[in-house]
């Protein structure tokens, strides 16, 4: 599968003019035998209504022929997105398609600060001492938001360095960070390349924000007023923004995060706000599923999955969703030998009650993959690894090669409306 080297795909975005970007075109898939496009499942399906999705392409409509605006895009998961490969290739496809990169990179998190995988479409690196807690954590120790992460530091020698030739493509101005002193003297700096201090700027909403100036390769965040053992500052990312138009595509993953370890992040509202979403995609299912069938309660999972989608709405009322269900897997029970996994077409059947409930989109991951027992093929492949959970970096690629086209797709062919979209209806 061909994939754009960075300088190949920077040329492209600047050679996307305004017109050429008006009409979204599908990727092309390459050949794959163990893929099932032939059972209709390669686009968004719709169990219940498509308006609040018919009011977002409306507004899609104007960003790409107007070149005004902007849309948020959020995409919340667990390994599947904290690795990266997955969101990171349905950025890269907007941004090819749309020529719009200049919207900022979004979310950014420090996880080699809390000894984790970290994805590999940015660069970002530790020093001195951090800990940290994360919302798979029964009672995480720190206050969590966003990121369903949170690290803190009270060593005077701690920084996060950033290298910004990784996030180049996406032309960023801005850096702000979420998180808080505990006392009004900690607050945290950057210094741009190796000697240029940015000014902290105050725009009235939470966190610290720093205007960039010109290119750097590195800047790095230390903060101010640690005192060992006593003053420390609790960081819960980095959002790299900008005020140009376009879409700017987030993803947020904790390894082994099920919905019900979302909810336990008491400033998720509050880091919403910043940028609210149009788009939400929740890949959230395959943690929730993976226990016994007698343990795994449909209902109660359905339940959680509401509750964190009135959070969501409860800041972006007409925000969209759309389900992933989970994939074809393995699991351990009781000791015995891993085997399929029973849950996961419960979980398929309960993404679509509740996507009918809310009138959101199911991008059907288990029946493109052929259903129960199906994984044997992706792994022969090369596109799952042998644990039959996690796929390769191929695989995930793959999959978000087929999300975009999913939704462009679904983009293409709904049935033109007239009618104002619905944030135009409220104002």
């Amino acid at each position: 599968m061909t994939r754009l080297c960075p300088f190949i795909l920077f040329i492209s975005l600047l050679c996307v003019s305004p017109a050429a970007a008006q009409v979204l075109q599908p990727r092309e898939i390459p050949s794959v035998p163990c893929l099932h496009v032939d059972s209709g499942q390669d686009t968004l399906q719709f169990p219940g209504s498509r308006a609040r999705f018919d009011s977002l392409y409306r507004n899609v409509d104007s960003l790409l022929s107007t070149g005004r605006g902007r849309l948020a895009i959020l995409h919340i998961g667990g390994s599947h997105v904290q690795a990266g490969h997955f969101s990171h290739q349905v950025r890269v496809d907007i941004a090819t398609a749309t020529g719009m990169a200049s919207a900022g990179r979004g979310l950014l998190f420090p996880f080699t600060a809390m000894k984790s995988n970290a994805p590999q479409s940015y660069a970002m690196w530790h020093e001195g001492v951090w800990t940290g807690s994360r919302c798979v954590d029964r009672e995480p120790r720190l206050p969590l938001g966003l990121t369903g992460a949170c690290v803190e530091t009270c060593d005077t020698a701690a920084r996060i360095v950033l290298d910004m030739g990784s996030l180049s493509l996406w032309r960023s101005d801005t850096l702000r960070v979420l998180g808080e002193g505990s006392a009004p003297e900690v607050e945290p700096y950057f210094v741009w390349g190796t000697d240029t201090l940015l000014p902290l700027e105050s725009d009235g909403h939470p966190g610290f924000r720093f205007a960039l100036p010109s290119e750097a390769d590195t800047c790095s965040l230390g903060f101010r007023g640690l005192v060992a053992d006593s003053l420390m500052f609790r960081l819960r990312g980095i959002e790299a923004e900008s005020n140009a138009p376009g879409i700017v595509y987030s993803e947020s993953g904790i390894n082994g995060a099920s919905v019900a370890a979302w909810l336990r992040c008491p400033l998720l509202e509050e880091d919403l706000r910043l940028n609210p979403p149009s788009l939400v995609i929740l890949g959230l299912g395959i943690n929730d599923a993976n226990v016994g069938p007698q343990s795994f309660d449909v209902e109660q999972f359905k339940a959680n999955y509401r509750e964190l989608i009135r959070r969501i709405r409860s800041v972006s009322p007409q925000c969209c969703f759309i389900f992933i269900t989970n994939n074809d897997c393995w699991f351990s029970f009781r000791g015995r030998r891993r085997q399929p996994n029973t849950n996961t077409p419960r979980v398929q059947k309960a993404m679509c009650e509740l996507a009918r409930e809310t009138d959101s989109a199911v991008f059907d991951v288990y029946a493109l993959m052929g259903g129960m027992r199906s994984s044997n093929a992706w792994v022969r492949a090369r596109l799952q690894r042998p644990d039959h959970i996690h796929f390769t970096r191929e695989g995930y690629e793959l999959w978000g090669d087929l999300l975009y086209n999913a939704i462009v797709n679904d983009y293409l062919k709904r049935e033109a409306s007239s009618g104002p979209s619905l944030q135009e209806s409220e104002k």
